[in-house]
């Protein structure tokens, strides 16, 4: 049985992972909009190929390549049992949120982005208390009620349908909450959801008649092969980061940590990017801030009693 100080130590790694992890993925647009002169597909399939080799590199530095290669082996061999099914569709909800925060750079709807991933922990906490039994306290659900309506305000408010919105915050949640069924080393799970979709990400790259392959193998000129070959590791770096926290913390406490990455994004997408706010996101972030806040003080109240 764990004692105390292995689960504080515990907890602390995991905060640490999950800040550091939502940090990386708050600034990540300003990578994205290197790759403005790439297809957006284009750009994930390289995402996927690097972050292959470079995961694959650090498994070969920590001795753990052999390891890796066995436990692929295991859940092809006995996929009820180590619950590969669940590791497929975290690697399918991974790609999908990749694309869509791709897609929002390019598209100049980073502000729009960045209020999806303030809306990701209200996913993320809906899934811990209806899957996982966690417990909410009133002052939660207080702000859980409050995040609804600045979603209901962003929706109605909008000349547009805000699919970025939507898409992102529902596709990272489920992805976090699959991860957390699944009981695999991080670097090693991480690496083998990338196994798992190097083969459609490379063959892409080999299709429209060698287009890709030329942009690449020209892009170095001006430096957008290196930009691509990058993806690898800032993709790399937070994956792992958040499959370490994804298995140490509460998914609510997961959940209050994810405000960091909107927070830096919206603030790009206003200050850096120039991108116009309507009416309808400030009220929805007014919201949405406000449910913050509830949260994390409830939160606080609830670690503070004995």
């Amino acid at each position: 049985m764990p004692s105390k100080k292995t689960d504080a130590s515990s907890y602390k790694s995991g905060i640490a992972s999950a800040v550091l992890s939502y940090c990386f993925w708050g600034l990540i647009p300003l990578y994205w909009a290197l790759l403005k002169g790439a297809d957006n597909i284009e750009i994930l399939a390289h995402r996927i190929v690097w972050s292959l080799f470079f995961i694959l590199l650090m498994l070969v530095v920590k001795g753990q390549f052999g390891a890796t290669l066995a436990l692929l082996k295991d859940l092809i061999t006995a996929p009820i049992k180590n619950k590969t099914l669940l590791l497929l569709l975290a690697t399918v909800f991974a790609s999908a949120n990749w694309l869509i925060n791709i897609v929002a750079v390019t598209a100049d709807r980073v502000v729009e982005l960045g209020l999806g991933t303030f809306l990701t922990p209200l996913a993320t906490m809906a899934i811990g208390i209806v899957f996982f039994s966690e417990r909410v306290s009133k002052i939660r659900m207080a702000a859980i009620a409050l995040a609804v309506c600045g979603v209901c305000v962003l929706i109605t408010g909008l000349d547009r349908f805000p699919w970025i919105a939507v898409l992102v915050s529902s596709t990272w949640a489920i992805y976090g909450a699959l991860k957390k069924l699944i009981v695999i080393d991080p670097s090693k799970s991480v690496a083998i959801e990338h196994t798992l979709m190097f083969i459609p990400a490379f063959a892409y790259l080999l299709s429209g008649s060698g287009i890709f392959v030329n942009h690449f193998v020209n892009g170095f000129s001006d430096g957008i092969s290196w930009v691509l070959i990058g993806t690898g590791i800032v993709t790399s770096i937070p994956m792992i980061l958040f499959s370490l926290a994804a298995q140490k913390l509460p998914m609510t406490v997961l959940g209050i940590i994810q405000f960091l990455s909107p927070v830096l994004t919206f603030f790009l997408g206003v200050f850096v990017f120039k991108e116009v706010v309507t009416w309808a996101e400030i009220t929805a972030l007014a919201f949405i801030l406000s449910a913050v806040t509830l949260y994390i003080i409830g939160n606080r109240k609830q670690h503070s009693e004995p």
